[in-house]
């Protein structure tokens, strides 16, 4: 029995190493806004199944080129229809532009304001098909605006 001994505290030790919880991880009220309105689609990084929803890491900023681009990111109907208020979207899609999407912004863009979102958001993207919507402007960005050809791979099969 006193072989066993040194297995059997080993295994405690080790039982009870395991045992401990891991650490919590904290969020921001913006990244938590964002993992709650937005993460469960597009990924906690904006990495997401691209050939269902578009990825937002270090693509997204292209979309503020062009006035009809800023429409489009308030105007989809999940974000024009979310939860939140004009502050905390306005919050979100900064964070997104400008945390997730790195340096993809132009550098002559302004962060988006409570009050633009609440316009915007008033008058929701009603497309018949968003996918052709997005697909143009997304031909306009990678053309006039140097974004990457990545940015076009949504919805297709292969690159």
């Amino acid at each position: 029995m006193k072989r066993w001994l040194p297995c059997l505290l080993a295994l405690a030790t080790s039982t009870a190493v395991a045992a401990e919880p891991a650490a919590i991880p904290s969020f921001s009220k913006v990244q938590s806004d964002y993992l709650l309105a937005c993460g469960g689609c597009h990924g906690e990084n904006g990495i997401s199944n691209s050939r269902l929803v578009p990825d937002l890491a270090g693509l997204v900023g292209y979309f503020l080129n062009t006035s009809e681009g800023r429409h489009y990111l308030v105007g989809l109907p999940n974000v024009a229809t979310s939860a939140l208020d004009d502050e905390a979207l306005s919050d979100v899609l900064n964070f997104m532009v400008w945390e997730i999407g790195g340096t993809s912004a132009p550098a002559t863009a302004e962060r988006f304001t409570a009050s633009e979102v609440g316009a915007l958001r008033a008058h929701p993207l009603n497309e018949v098909s968003l996918k052709d919507l997005r697909r143009r402007l997304v031909e306009t960005l990678v053309a006039e605006y140097e974004a990457p050809p990545s940015l076009r791979y949504y919805g297709n099969t292969t690159p």
